[in-house]
């Protein structure tokens, strides 16, 4: 029986296996958090009969560029408590997760190990990313709500205007004789940045309204590098709240001409 079969056996799924020179590609029946079928590769056999089994490189990235980084000690804690238990090691170098020196009678086993270590890492994923985002969510709605400005106001989920109803940002801040409000997305993962830059476009190119579109990013860490720099491009501006969130909401309120030195710690 070959490798192919004996895996989609040891499954009882649907899977497809796709040998290639040095190995095999492994598609699962089950999806990612962006709806991708989760996959992984296994190599070899080395020069001593042995191999390995990688995923694609990018399960860590992908986590991190949505916030759920591994600078928390208690999120790098539960990552490595998980990998140690499946017998798996991540090549920060590489970003690679990898399960080595499996020999061929145990490859249907590891296997298995390494998509179930896959999936729990999905829910450590989701786990983390819905507490770092509510927690973000809330300590910037705490910090609106808590500013004493003369003729600033600020409304929660409400449209810019009733001809820019496609697209309703988190906060619409504004302030009274200034004549140009603040679309304010709060940011954790990179749709949040695509509907800030949709808004601004529908405001300048077709309602042709005066607005300004500001995106504060949780932390130079959510989205990938080009778009963060599509966003610096095509917004007004692009905070970043982690470690320095007084100078971001100062950020946010200079669209409102509102003077540093008007905000407390």
């Amino acid at each position: 029986m070959s490798f192919q079969d004996r895996i989609c056996k040891a499954f009882c799924a649907e899977v497809s296996v796709t040998p290639f020179k040095g190995g095999y590609g492994v598609s699962t029946p089950f999806q990612d958090r962006q709806g991708d079928m989760l996959g992984y590769y296994v190599l070899g056999p080395d020069a001593g009969g042995k191999f390995r089994i990688v995923d694609n490189g990018l399960t860590v990235a992908l986590f991190e560029g949505d916030g759920a980084t591994l600078d928390s000690e208690s999120r790098l804690s539960a990552f490595n408590e998980i990998l140690g238990s499946y017998g798996a090691v991540f090549a920060e170098e590489d970003g690679e997760i990898i399960m080595g020196s499996i020999i061929r009678n145990d490859l249907e086993r590891k296997s298995l190990d390494f998509m179930a270590m896959l999936l729990r890492l999905q829910d450590m994923y989701l786990l983390t990313h819905d507490r770092t985002k509510n927690t973000f969510l809330e300590d910037v709605e705490n910090r609106l709500n808590s500013l004493a400005i003369e003729g600033l106001t600020v409304e929660s989920g409400v449209p810019v205007s009733a001809h820019l109803t496609d697209v309703i940002p988190d906060y619409l801040l504004n302030k009274a004789d200034f004549g140009r409000p603040v679309a304010l997305f709060v940011v954790s993962h990179n749709e949040k940045i695509w509907q800030a830059m949709h808004l601004k476009m529908l405001a300048q190119y077709e309602i042709r309204t005066p607005l300004s579109v500001v995106a504060l990013l949780h932390s130079d860490k959510v989205g990938t590098a080009p778009l963060r720099a599509k966003a610096d491009n095509r917004l007004d501006a692009v905070p970043k709240w982690e470690g320095d969130e007084m100078a971001a909401l100062g950020r946010v309120l200079r669209e409102l001409d509102v003077p540093p030195d008007t905000l407390t710690h």
